[in-house]
C-alpha cells in the first residue's frame, strides 16, 4: 500500500496505474481529483512557506548572535529576520484574503471542486 500525503493509493495494478485514487470514470471524479491535487499543492506550499520562515529566522538569529559588533553583519541579520517575518505575514494574509474574497463572492476559492461545479 502506497501513501501520498497520508492518502492511501492502493496497490499498483497491471492495467490501472496506482489503484482507485487515479481512476477517472466521469466528470465528477475528474473534478474531485483536480480539487484534491489543488488542495494538496496549497497545503504543501503553505507548509513549505512556514518551514522557510523558521529556517530564515533561525539563520538571522544566529547571524545576529555571531555578528561580534560588526555593524554590517548585524544589519544583514536584522534584515533577514525582518524579511522572514514579512514573508510569513504575507503568506498568512494571502491565505486569509483569498478566503475572505471567496466568501464575499460566494465562491469557495480554496475548494476548487465546488467552484467548478458551480461553473458547470
Amino acid at each position: 500500500m502506497f501513501v501520498f500525503f497520508a492518502q492511501p493509493l492502493g496497490p499498483i495494478n497491471k492495467d490501472g496505474g496506482l489503484g482507485p485514487f487515479w481512476k477517472i470514470t466521469d466528470y465528477g471524479s475528474a473534478l474531485e481529483l483536480f480539487q484534491s491535487i489543488i488542495s494538496r499543492v496549497i497545503g504543501v506550499l503553505t507548509i513549505a512557506g512556514g518551514i522557510w520562515f523558521i529556517f530564515q529566522f533561525i539563520v538571522g538569529a544566529y547571524g545576529w548572535m555571531n555578528s561580534g559588533g560588526d555593524k554590517g553583519a548585524l544589519k544583514t541579520a536584522q534584515d533577514r529576520i525582518t524579511h522572514a517575518v514579512s514573508g510569513l505575514v504575507i503568506l498568512v494574509a494571502a491565505y486569509a484574503l483569498i478566503s475572505i474574497i471567496g466568501s464575499l463572492l460566494g465562491l469557495p476559492i480554496l475548494n476548487p471542486y465546488e467552484v467548478l461545479i458551480k461553473i458547470k
